[in-house]
């Protein structure tokens, strides 16, 4: 059976008022917390957050059931956890009332939900029409107006991708949006920011894409006075190296050319290298790469340096970190194994995702 792990309004809530009074950062919307919770380790820890759980679908051919909504009326009299809020639907007029319903009711749900699902219902009919590579023909989306608001831009800062992409991104006064504050957004390009004529000091637009990823959309040109701050300009040189920014022709983005010399792009590509869908390396993260570079144990800055290392190089012998330390050889070890269409994802070449390596 298939679905998803999801953490609930109330639950949410509650475990950001008990961090707060640990004075421990805070989640920024249930999505993350229910994320970061499934990668706990200590079982008693989890079951305090209270996820829920909402399955959609049981596939297999083995069930003499011929429709999708009978399977799910099945698996909830089995006692499984499915959504009450599913119809059947007979023509576009009812897809549509659905819809609009929807739009407002969606508000009273007790979890976080920007869209509704469109299904084929006859099992016959989703087997004949298949799938893409990465989502099935009987299937769409339907999102939801993403919810907006308005509040101040104090700021522009640029950051730098692992591919070399600067973004920029908008420093604003916080704003409730969607269940949480939000006080950061993303600004995509230099053609966005232009054609946004954005000033620092404006008052500005903000919704999330996919209720998930906050975005400025507009600026409120009427609330422009005397003390407006200097037009928003892109950047001409990295941020982290300096060198001049280069844009590639037919492409949106900024990029720092120094891709041998610029400290993020060297750390970005082997956080990507040893992410879960490259070679799955689990005791290799961020924090751990960072103190790799500071101890000079990655000589040439690359993904290779991981597999030179030993566990002299981590700690001492009977060291108190030597049972983590361990863990990190064991993993690099058994990322050996790794199929080779990951192997050329983990790469980062640019235009190689997950999907053209598999094709390769």
């Amino acid at each position: 059976i298939r679905g998803e792990v999801l953490m609930s309004w109330e639950s949410f809530e509650r475990l950001n008022s008990e961090r707060e009074a640990q004075e421990e950062s805070l989640f920024a919307n249930p999505r993350n917390a229910a994320s970061g919770t499934l990668k706990l380790q200590d079982t008693q820890e989890v079951a305090k957050r209270r996820l829920s759980a909402y399955l959609y679908y049981i596939p297999g051919n083995d069930i003499a059931i011929a429709t999708h909504q009978e399977r799910l009326i099945q698996a909830a009299q089995w006692g499984l956890p499915v959504s009450d809020a599913t119809q059947v639907c007979h023509s576009i007029d009812e897809v549509m009332h659905f819809i609009h319903y929807w739009d407002s009711e969606r508000k009273k749900l007790p979890v976080a939900t920007d869209g509704i699902v469109l299904k084929v219902n006859d099992l016959h009919q989703q087997e004949e029409l298949g799938y893409t590579a990465k989502s099935p023909r009987w299937a769409i989306a339907y999102k939801f107006q993403a919810e907006r608001a308005c509040t101040r831009l104090n700021d522009v800062i640029f950051q730098l991708g692992r591919t070399g992409a600067v973004t920029p991104v908008a420093v604003m006064d916080p704003v409730q949006l969607s269940g949480t504050i939000v006080q950061r957004a993303s600004l995509h390009n230099a053609d966005i920011i232009n054609n946004l004529d954005l000033h620092i000091g404006d008052f500005v637009y903000v919704e999330k894409a996919g209720e998930i990823i906050p975005q400025i959309i507009g600026v409120e040109t009427s609330r422009r006075d005397v003390n407006l701050g200097p037009k928003v300009e892109f950047l001409k040189n990295c941020p982290e190296c300096g060198s001049e920014l280069v844009r590639y022709p037919g492409e949106a983005a900024h990029y720092c050319p120094n891709d041998t010399g610029c400290l993020p792009q060297l750390k970005g590509r082997i956080e990507h290298f040893v992410s879960r869908d490259a070679m799955n390396i689990d005791s290799v993260g961020p924090e751990t790469i960072e103190m790799l570079f500071n101890q000079g144990l990655l000589p040439y800055q690359d993904a290779a340096d991981l597999y030179s290392l030993r566990l002299s190089d981590l700690c001492a012998p009977r060291s108190t970190r030597e049972k983590s330390c361990r863990k990190i050889i064991d993993g690099i070890h058994a990322s050996l194994q790794t199929p080779f269409d990951r192997v050329l994802y983990a790469l980062g070449i640019r235009f190689v995702g997950k999907v053209v390596a598999k094709q390769v």
